[in-house]
């Protein structure tokens, strides 16, 4: 797999990165205001995470894309990454790195996003 590939797939890595951090402190906020009880900030915290979680979902395309793109085993091998295989050569290094963060804060983000999505919707919870 080219250099030229691996930078691309981490250029993505990095902006779900930051997509997900925008979407965790707008998910701390919201907990935030659903423990003060004000309605007015939840309205308006939920809505602005609709633009974070619209990032993250072009990025997976960008990503799925450029899979597509690519012959056997590199085809493979990118998946084998972004899955959270360790790398195998130094190359590989900083995408390997970016995807382990970011499954380390999605873990947080999800933990979070289930505490909120339980206070907002209670028995309705889309994690029941």
């Amino acid at each position: 797999m080219t250099e030229s590939t691996l930078l691309d797939a981490q250029v993505q890595s990095k902006r779900m990165y930051n997509a997900l951090s925008e979407t965790m402190d707008l998910t701390r906020q919201l907990a935030e205001a659903l423990d003060r009880n004000d309605q007015v900030a939840v309205q308006l915290l939920v809505s602005m995470r609709e633009e974070p979680v619209k990032t993250l979902r072009q990025v997976r395309r960008a990503l799925e894309q450029q899979r597509e793109l690519l012959e056997e085993p590199d085809r493979r091998r990118l998946t084998e990454l972004l899955d959270g295989s360790p790398a195998e050569r130094e190359e590989e290094g900083p995408l390997a790195n970016q995807v382990g963060v970011n499954r380390r804060l999605w873990q947080q983000l999800r933990a979070l996003d289930e505490s909120v999505n339980r206070k907002l919707t209670r028995e309705k919870s889309i994690y029941r």
